[in-house]
């Protein structure tokens, strides 16, 4: 009932809630939850983030999950896949995003998304991210990052 949107309705793990938390203050619109199609295969992206110059799939690495050997071949052939279909990927840790969320994901994905362009929000410009304006405030296609 206190969901803003409906990407606060999703509940998948406490590692996505944090980094969507942080997406939020910030304004970086990002789907929650997005399926991607590769050939045969279908995908379910923690965050894929639309960029004017590309799309950017974000990715929690939780431990149980991802510490198989198995589920980091499958991991192989996802991130081949998504690579090969004109994705780029971020992946964090569960110790990453406790530990480092504002240290090292977040100016990562930062980073990254005003690298590709800024936030493609449909609007008549992109918009990137200033980390310095306490989420409050994007930078414009032309400002100064």
């Amino acid at each position: 009932m206190a969901a803003a949107e409906i990407n606060d309705l999703f509940d998948e793990s406490p590692l996505e809630d944090l980094l969507w938390e942080e997406f939020k203050r910030l304004g970086i619109q990002a789907e929650r939850q997005e399926f991607v199609e590769v050939g045969q295969r279908s995908y379910s992206l923690d965050f894929a983030i639309y960029c004017a110059k590309g799309k950017l799939a974000v990715e929690t690495d939780g431990d149980t999950w991802h510490a198989n050997p198995e589920k980091a071949a499958e991991d192989n052939v996802r991130e081949n896949d998504l690579t090969s279909t004109g994705w780029k990927s971020l992946r964090f840790s569960t110790r990453q995003i406790k530990e480092e969320m504002a240290e090292y994901c977040v100016p990562s994905v930062v980073k990254t998304v005003n690298s590709m362009g800024g936030v493609d929000e449909g609007g008549i410009l992109p918009k990137k991210v200033d980390l310095n304006a306490d989420g409050r405030r994007q930078l414009g296609l032309f400002d100064e990052s």
